[in-house]
């Protein structure tokens, strides 16, 4: 605030500061000169008193004397080339410095909007008091009742007025089938099910999308670990998918892409395994790993959305393509948003390997400081993860989310 106002107060001293200084007197030098006053029958200036003196200029230089209108142009004769010349000079000049004022003007306006508009977005103004206040206590709530999901948004929003709704007599033969289970959160989701209109899948969010395609039923039962053929085929079905995708660029950024050329067989350091807990699926170290090697990292397995939009074409083109229908799924809660370096602010990411299986250090268990178990770090936007500490062979690898995960994001990224 000190550095808005210092900016301010400067621009608008300089401003009157400039205001303030008198014009500089005119060039005399190319008029007539003025008729002697011994010549025009008066007395001479010597005999005057210094009062009289002054009230003969002030006659001369009145704009209704006749007389003045001579010193400006002889009547006798066409200005000479030269005085045209010098008048033209003098108007340039007072041109050049009207315009040359009125740019510092600007200039310096340039920079104090400048410096408004960072301070502004650096540190929000309380016109968003009620969106912070709002978020402060969300996370007030995570931090005291953690949810391992909630990291991924706020969930479906029930209070929605959708302006749809399946009637009875109409309902697929599954909703109606959950809105019987016995599993309080299937029939929870049935009720949002019978809410989405299919032909409104353009706009669903991402929990919309989620339970669109039933995946809290999915996950009441244990999802199998995907085979090395399903993950080819999943990519060469993306790279189809992107040849024929109509919409390839958002503004200067590509849609979505690769996020390198690389290929990195993370086998000879991770297995997938299943868990049998809370966590489903996992990775486990296949050999002894020291601290600081390098685990996995981004390659032309992890997939970048820079929009919402794109996504979900994806996702509805997975799920028209494979038998499946819990892929969508495993790709929804594999996906992440992240903070790009030097691209668009905020892109999906999903990696259609077995990377995509690293979990959270606390996911199933106590996020207390002092349990802190994570072995594997991951740091910068091309991902690259490495060991934190000496891993034995078989031991679980954990991975801290918050390394890359921008929580909350779904939303900025168009989900």
């Amino acid at each position: 605030e000190q550095l808005v106002v210092a900016a301010t107060t400067m621009v608008l001293h300089s401003t009157i500061t400039e205001e303030e200084v008198p014009p500089s007197a005119p060039d005399l030098s190319s008029l007539s000169p003025l008729p002697s006053l011994e010549a025009a029958g008066s007395s001479s200036s010597d005999d005057m008193s210094p009062a009289e003196q002054q009230d003969g200029n002030d006659i001369l230089s009145s704009p209704s004397n006749p007389a003045s209108s001579t010193i400006d142009a002889p009547n006798n004769s066409e200005p000479h080339r030269n005085e045209e010349h010098g008048d033209v000079k003098a108007a340039t000049k007072l041109w050049l410095d009207s315009m040359l004022s009125g740019y510092s003007f600007i200039w310096r306006l340039s920079i104090v909007l400048v410096v408004i508009l960072s301070w502004y977005y650096a540190y929000p103004t309380t016109g968003n008091s009620e969106q912070q206040d709002e978020m402060l206590e969300y996370e007030e709530e995570y931090e005291e009742e953690y949810d391992p999901w909630s990291i991924w948004g706020d969930g479906f929003d029930y209070t929605k007025d959708r302006e749809f709704w399946i009637p009875d007599e109409d309902l697929p033969e599954d909703i109606a089938t959950d809105l019987q289970s016995t599993n309080e959160e299937v029939q929870l989701e049935a009720t949002a099910r019978r809410q989405l209109d299919p032909l409104k899948w353009d706009t669903f969010d991402y929990w919309e999308i989620y339970h669109y395609f039933a995946c809290t039923k999915v996950f009441t039962s244990p999802r199998p670990v995907w085979s090395e053929q399903l993950f080819r085929d999943t990519r060469d079905f993306y790279l189809d998918f992107v040849e024929n995708d109509n919409t390839p660029f958002v503004g200067l950024f590509r849609s979505t892409y690769q996020a390198n050329d690389d290929v990195y067989d993370m086998s000879q350091n991770a297995i997938p395994y299943l868990s049998g807990d809370e966590k489903g699926r996992g990775l486990k170290a296949a050999r002894d790993i020291k601290e600081g090697e390098v685990i996995f990292k981004a390659t032309n397995n992890t997939i970048i959305f820079n929009d919402g939009q794109t996504l979900r074409k994806f996702l509805f083109a997975i799920n028209e393509h494979f038998a499946d229908p819990g892929m969508v799924c495993d790709i929804l809660i594999w996906a992440w948003v992240q903070d790009m370096e030097g691209g668009t602010p905020f892109a999906g990411v999903v990696d259609l390997d077995n990377g995509n299986l690293l979990n959270d250090w606390g996911l199933g268990g106590s996020y207390e400081e002092q349990d802190y178990s994570a072995n594997i770090r991951c740091k910068g936007a091309a991902l690259s993860c490495y060991a934190s500490k000496d891993i034995i062979e078989g031991e679980e690898l954990l991975g801290d989310y918050s390394d890359f995960v921008s929580y909350y994001a779904w939303a900025d990224l168009g989900l």
